[in-house]
Parts: structure tokens; C-alpha cells; sequence
């Protein structure tokens, strides 16, 4: 048979290939390719977005008295932030090669590293905005218990549970495989978690368990000894008034987590009392101003209407106990760096791309795979003084946290 030589085309196909056969994280959530944005002027810039329509959500009533509601249509803005790219220089030689040759040399590296690109940019875009936490900061759980209360959190958020996500670091993955070898399992599952090293699917409520490299790594804020207080009774909204902390001493980080005294959850199907003390998100870092700060949250502190997420607001003075402090009165807490797992449902969070603009001139190809959301530019050129071929694999995308109630954080 004879060798099929490289041809732009060619290139482009098995770049999109290998790309949709290499990325783990995005493989796993929302993936979307926008044709809205697809050919000539309507082609995608950096900074254009996308509006995600979320599902409607309405507040049961009782009786036979028709009870009409207003209808909450909300979308969730994602940006086509980054644009990812891997430049090459091939030589007239090298184009001459065959197609295996070439994918095998210069293809497959690419695609590897544009994918590992796209997974990491998507990972600590969402992962920061997720406020249900188990376990501690610096610590990889070892319990399947921990991993069972992440599931328990997203139940009673009414978020289906019958395809669970996690993605967990190698660490991770390894402590709590090891943990659990000499458990009761099926034979298959005990002889692949030997053989892999991995936690088996199906087990712990979590359909598909992922060791994935790209887990980010976080370091929370730090306080001394304080006890930090609500400040002020009836607050509502995405920012909360505090004080109590240490005056001077204190500096959290967007992402830190905490909970708030007496301030429960609900389940937003049913509008009952989780029994769970509702777990929020710092949104931006801050320092005390003499042990005072006002912290910006998410969720939001909502407690009337469709939206409601909260049993109640919280009661001046009621105790905030951030995740990773020594202690809810008198603690303190340390910079501590830990991997963020996630368990999630993949329509907690998306990653979405956009067609770049054709290039005005040179070879300029496109792929696109609705299926895997992707969509990528193969664009080459030629110097003729140096007889290379300048060429370029480009992708536009942007990635954010959709329904938050749809994921949990794990601390490793």
C-alpha cells in the first residue's frame, strides 16, 4: 500500500483526534462546541461570550387554588478566555514524511501538550468557585466515609446521582485504594485495584473514579487566634459582614471554605432543612481592617422565594468556622497547601470553545467534534529562505462552574 503523504488536512484530522483521545478533566464535564461563532466574521475573538441557560427551577405548592409563579429564566456567562497554542517549524523534508511518521513525531507531542493545557486552564477555572468541601487542608483521606459525605452533599442538593465524577490527584488515588484493598469486594475489583492502583468504579456512590495529574493545588488564608463572628443580624446577598478576627492577622484566599453557626442548607426540589450546615466560598482575597472584613460569598445568602438556599440568615455573632482552622473559637489557621479533588456530576461545570478566525492567508483547516466540544485550527505558512513551514495548532475556549450545588470539593 502506499504511504499517504502529509497534507494540511491530514494534520488537522489527526491533530482533533488525538486532542478528543487526550483530555481527561473535559472529557468528564459539560463540553460544548458553539456553532453560533462557526466561519468567517462570525469567527470567535478572546474576550466574546457565551450565555449557558440553566435550568428552571419553580417552589412546590399545596392545595387545589391554582397558584400561578413567575418564571426565572438565568444563564451563566462563560468567556472565551484563553487561547491555547502549539507553534511548529517543519522543514519541506519533514512535510514529505508519512502521515504515521508524522503523527507519531511531531502530532501526538502537540496535541498531548495543547490537551494538558485546555484540562489545567479548566480545572483551576472551577475549582475555586466550588463551596461543598469534606476533609482537611494537607491531608488525603483515607476513609471511604469522606468521599461517601461528598456524595451526601450532592444528593441533598437534588443533584442526580446515578453518574458521580471523581477526579482525584495520584496521591489521592493511591491512599484511598490502598485503604480500602482488603475490603469486601467482587474478586475483578480487588485484582484491578491491586493491578492499577486505582479506586474501582461503582463503589462509594461514584460511578467513575479518575487519577488525574492535573489536580490543582491550593493554599488557604491564614488567621491567628480569632473568633471570627457574623456581624450584624438579617444579612442576605453575596457578601457578608464580620468581625472577631485577629486585628492586623488576617488574610483569606478566593476559595477558602467555611460554614456559618446555624445557617443550614435546603434542598432545592423540596425546599426542606439538609440537616448539613450550608458550606460557602470566599470569591475574592481580603485582610482584616482591624479584625473587621467583609467577605464576598457563594453562594448567595438567599432566603425567601424560588431561589432560597438557606434555612435562615445567619444571627449576629453566630460563629464562622473556616475549613483547615486549629478551632471555631480561639483557632488560627496556617498556609497549607493541599491537591483539590472534585466529585461532581458533569453538568456542574463546562468547557466551551469557539471557531478562531480563518487565517488571511497560508493553509488554514479546521476541525470540529461536537460531540467532545472541541474545535481547532491547523494554520501553516512557508519561508522560502529557510525552507520551513511556520505552523500552528490553535483552540479558543473558555470553562466555568455552571451549577455549583453540583460539586464537592475534596482536600488532599
Amino acid at each position: 500500500m502506499a504511504n499517504t503523504l502529509v497534507n494540511s488536512t491530514l494534520v488537522t484530522k489527526e491533530a482533533g483526534f488525538g486532542y478528543d483521545n487526550k483530555v481527561r478533566f473535559i472529557r468528564s464535564i459539560t463540553h460544548k462546541y458553539d456553532k453560533s461563532f462557526s466561519g468567517g466574521g462570525d469567527a470567535g475573538k478572546v474576550g466574546d461570550t457565551i450565555f449557558v441557560r440553566m435550568p428552571v427551577r419553580f417552589e412546590p405548592k399545596t392545595g387545589q387554588a391554582y397558584q400561578q409563579q413567575a418564571i426565572y429564566e438565568y444563564t451563566v456567562p462563560v468567556t472565551m478566555e484563553e487561547q491555547f497554542q502549539v507553534g511548529m517549524g517543519w522543514s519541506s523534508q519533514q512535510w514529505a514524511l508519512d502521515i504515521a511518521e508524522v503523527k507519531k513525531r511531531y502530532i501526538d507531542p502537540a496535541v498531548s501538550t495543547m490537551a494538558n493545557q485546555a484540562d489545567v486552564y479548566a480545572y483551576n477555572k472551577v475549582f475555586k468557585q466550588v463551596a461543598n468541601f469534606v476533609g482537611s487542608p494537607g491531608s488525603a483521606p483515607s476513609s471511604l466515609l469522606t468521599y461517601m459525605t461528598a456524595v451526601t452533599k450532592l444528593v441533598n442538593g437534588a443533584v442526580d446521582d446515578s453518574d458521580l465524577r471523581a477526579s482525584l490527584s495520584p496521591v489521592a488515588m493511591a491512599t484511598i485504594a490502598n485503604a480500602n484493598a482488603t475490603l469486601f469486594h467482587p474478586a475483578p475489583a480487588v485484582t484491578e485495584a491491586y493491578r492499577t492502583g486505582m479506586q474501582q468504579n461503582d463503589t462509594a456512590g461514584i460511578a467513575k473514579w479518575y487519577r488525574e495529574p492535573n489536580v490543582q493545588s491550593y493554599t488557604t488564608g491564614t488567621f491567628t487566634a480569632s473568633t471570627p463572628l457574623v456581624n450584624g443580624a438579617n444579612q442576605t446577598g453575596s457578601s457578608l459582614i464580620t468581625d472577631g478576627w485577629a486585628s492586623g492577622a488576617t488574610s483569606l484566599k478566593q476559595g477558602d471554605t467555611f460554614t456559618i453557626g446555624g445557617v443550614f442548607s435546603l434542598n432545592p426540589l423540596s425546599y426542606t432543612n439538609t440537616g448539613q450546615l450550608q458550606n460557602f466560598v470566599i470569591t475574592a482575597d481580603i485582610s482584616d481592617t482591624a479584625g473587621a472584613a467583609t467577605l464576598s460569598i457563594s453562594p448567595s445568602i438567599i432566603t425567601t422565594g424560588v431561589l432560597r438556599n438557606v434555612s435562615n440568615s445567619p444571627a449576629n455573632n453566630a460563629v464562622i468556622t473556616v475549613t483547615g482552622a486549629t478551632a471555631a473559637a480561639g483557632g488560627t489557621l496556617a498556609a497549607t497547601t493541599s491537591p483539590q479533588g472534585l466529585i461532581y456530576h458533569e453538568e456542574a461545570f463546562c468547557f466551551v470553545t469557539v471557531d478562531l478566525p480563518r487565517a488571511s492567508s497560508g493553509d488554514c483547516q479546521f476541525y470540529q467534534n461536537k460531540a467532545t466540544g472541541s474545535s481547532i485550527r491547523f494554520w501553516s505558512g512557508y519561508d522560502y529562505s529557510t525552507d520551513q513551514n511556520p505552523s500552528r495548532l490553535d483552540m479558543l475556549g473558555g470553562a466555568a462552574a455552571l451549577q455549583i450545588r453540583g460539586a464537592c470539593r475534596v482536600y488532599c
